[in-house]
């Protein structure tokens, strides 16, 4: 029994471990100074945006482990509707996290294109070629090469975590619908002899 218990908490546990590794890498970077540079180089504010959805939606993530969880110690609920109407329930839930994933690196590559507006701006009002002038245009410039790029990376590693931690839920969801059916079978072979 015990060891049962251990391995229906397997998953949950292994999230928390994930979510610990990824917010003491952004710990790491904070430290460094790297998160101020990312946040302050972006001007048009699209790298707050993705932080913060993907955020709200590693909090989705964490909970939708811990129902699976949840349902993995108590088999009687789930396996008292149709395993295919769980089914169905699950994969729109792994969805939703799909769709945010996709939304993150969608929104960095927004970014990219809002950035290279930003850098082409100082060159449509550039009045005459002088050194000077074209040196303030080049400094505005890398201003919006920084947005470009910036959000382009926030974009991608948002992206690649979600779908790291999504995949991770989408075992255990798999796990979860296999331990179901099993159960499920057991019950019907009982109730016929």
């Amino acid at each position: 029994m015990l060891v049962s218990h251990l391995s229906s908490n397997k998953s949950f546990l292994q999230g928390l471990i994930l979510l610990g590794l990824i917010l003491f890498a952004i710990y790491l970077l904070h430290d460094q100074g790297l998160m101020g540079v990312l946040l302050d180089g972006d001007k048009s504010y699209i790298s707050w945006v993705i932080i913060a959805i993907w955020a709200a939606i590693s909090l989705r993530w964490l909970y939708l482990l811990y129902w699976v969880q949840q349902q993995t110690q108590d088999m009687n609920a789930l396996t008292a509707q149709p395993i295919e109407t769980t089914e169905a329930v699950l994969s729109r839930w792994l969805n939703h996290g799909w769709f945010g994933a996709d939304a993150l690196l969608k929104l960095g590559l927004l970014g990219t294109i809002i950035g290279f507006i930003f850098m082409l701006a100082p060159i449509a009002n550039l009045t005459s070629y002088e050194p000077a002038s074209l040196q303030a245009a080049l400094g505005q410039m890398s201003g919006g090469m920084a947005v470009a790029l910036y959000t382009t990376l926030a974009g991608l590693v948002g992206n690649i975590l979600l779908r790291i931690q999504f995949q991770f839920l989408a075992d255990a969801m798999q796990n979860l619908l296999l331990h179901a059916e099993r159960a499920s079978s057991q019950n019907n072979d009982a109730a016929t002899t």
